[in-house]
């Protein structure tokens, strides 16, 4: 089989994609010019009008509105690297039926890897596998930027855990957590794989 050139892939594009287009980056440049580096964030109410009002979800303009932040971002490791210590945190607080607990920061040579249980508080009913559309957020004196790690559970019970950079001081007195919807519109949803198969194990 011989090599192929790739080909060009069909993008349809007009004069009204392009007036849109061009209104969003004109709005978007107008915002960052006003923020001057810091970080604005719509309160949740807002949020919860505007998504009623153009058919969206909430974790989904949250999402937008974290994408927007142009602040300076470092850059944060997929790999934390290399364990210094354990930074307990256990903060916790309950919405609806659900306890969110903030249990502790592994710190490490790259950033913080703080981790998040998640819990049906009815240990007796079964609600299926919880799905966490939320992102952390910290609140300090350095400039935190956090971003997802890694996500697991079920029955009831969701773990997740964020890369934070720079590492979270020893003392959290004056730092402050909190979650707030996240969903990436375009975000790969969870891959399932059946296993129905007969597995016979070899006699010894």
């Amino acid at each position: 089989m011989g090599w192929a050139e790739f080909g060009r892939v069909k993008n349809v594009y007009n004069e009204t994609f392009k007036e849109i287009d061009e209104k969003l980056l004109h709005l978007l440049q107008e915002r960052k010019a006003n923020t001057k580096g810091k970080r604005f964030f719509p309160p949740m109410e807002l949020m919860e009008e505007w998504a009623k009002k153009y058919d969206m979800e909430v974790p989904e303009i949250g999402w937008f509105f974290n994408s927007l932040d142009d602040r300076s971002y470092p850059f944060i490791p997929d790999e934390p690297g290399e364990i210094l210590n354990v930074l307990p945190i256990m903060k916790k607080s309950t919405v609806d039926d659900f306890d969110y607990v903030l249990t502790h920061a592994m710190q490490h040579d790259n950033c913080s890897v703080i981790t998040l249980e998640i819990s049906y508080k009815d240990k007796d009913e079964n609600i299926g596998h919880l799905i966490p559309r939320l992102m952390l957020e910290i609140d300090g004196a350095a400039d935190y930027h956090v971003k997802r790690h890694r996500s697991r559970g079920g029955g009831g019970n969701t773990q997740m855990s964020f890369l934070v950079s720079p590492a979270l001081p020893e003392d959290l007195d004056k730092i402050n957590f909190a979650l707030v919807p996240y969903f990436m519109p375009m975000e790969n949803p969870t891959k399932e794989v059946i296993l129905d198969k007969e597995v016979l194990f070899p006699k010894s």
